[in-house]
């Protein structure tokens, strides 16, 4: 049977084609998805597009919300699948799932941090036995990747593109000349972030130079990076494993993941793409439960990886 897992109608759109074992993983454009690979039996989409629509109510984001034209039925219909069973997946447990069933471990502590699926912001899971069961998170508006994001849209950078950038800026920053006034967007943990979805839209201080830029992401990154390491402090906790399975946009931020991550944990997976694009393949992972470990990885470049 071939079964499709697909993320689509976002950033880094990917599909992941299975038959028994998985046999193509690649990106691609809404206009030539459909056209190399034949007619699948089954399609695993990436997260459920209704629950996600009524956090973009919540949002304010109205246009989004009542667009059906981004529902999964639709775009399927535009390529000739819309006779095709779709299973819908979890957003953070498709990442969750694509970490752990792609990983030689039996027993760890799953960390997905990213901007928004569905709710979620932040998840911690225990992998164990074959099987994976949340045992923490935070939903919507706390969200470590939209702080990121906001911070690098106010300093003139492309928000969801160019946070590796804004990382970058921060090693030639000030972390504490702008401190004080980026906590007030965070508070002291992530149960009460303020709703960065829009923006940073009320900043006290006249960005002039590259300088200022610079001392912003300094301070954004410093206050990144002791959230990160609050997060994976309970994830070992709550599962008292050494080994550690990191998904999500937020754990390509490789200064973070060297500081806070890597000391924290023995042995560490990833793939080499954290983020939405392997959520194709988690969205099949979660249902089989299969193991992918033999799969040819690309190497991981964020993170040192520890097996």
């Amino acid at each position: 049977m071939i079964s499709w897992g697909i993320n689509a109608l976002n950033h880094g759109s990917s599909i992941a084609i299975f038959d028994s074992n998985l046999v193509k993983f690649e990106f691609f454009t809404t206009d030539t998805i459909a056209v190399p690979y034949g007619h699948p039996d089954k399609i695993y989409w990436y997260e459920r597009p209704w629950i996600k629509k009524t956090r973009q109510l919540y949002a304010g984001q109205y246009k989004t919300a009542f667009n059906m034209k981004v529902l999964p039925s639709y775009y399927l219909k535009t390529i000739g699948m819309e006779r095709i069973p779709v299973k819908y997946t979890p957003h953070h447990a498709s990442h969750a799932a694509a970490g752990y069933y792609t990983s030689p471990f039996g027993h760890c502590a799953i960390v997905v941090l990213d901007a928004i699926g569905e709710w979620e912001c932040a998840s911690i899971w225990e992998g164990k036995h074959g099987e994976i069961k949340k045992v923490w998170s935070r939903s919507y508006p706390n969200s470590l990747g939209l702080f990121y994001s906001a911070f690098t849209k106010l300093v003139g950078l492309e928000p969801i593109k160019q946070e590796h950038l804004l990382q970058k800026m921060s090693e030639q920053g000030d972390p504490f000349r702008f401190l004080v006034d980026v906590y007030e967007y965070v508070g002291s943990s992530l149960d009460d972030f303020e709703n960065m979805h829009r923006g940073i839209l009320n900043w006290k201080h006249q960005i002039n130079n590259l300088q200022d830029q610079c001392d912003i992401a300094a301070a954004v990154q410093l206050i990144f990076e002791q959230q990160v390491n609050k997060v994976m402090q309970q994830a070992k906790d709550l599962t008292g494993s050494e080994c550690l399975v990191y998904m999500g946009g937020c754990a390509m931020n490789s200064a973070a993941n060297k500081k806070v991550v890597e000391p924290k944990f023995e042995y560490i997976w990833s793939l080499p793409q954290s983020g939405d694009p392997s959520s194709a393949i988690g969205a099949v992972l979660y249902h089989t439960k299969q193991r992918e470990w033999n799969w040819k990885w690309d190497p991981v470049k964020h993170i040192e990886i520890r097996i």
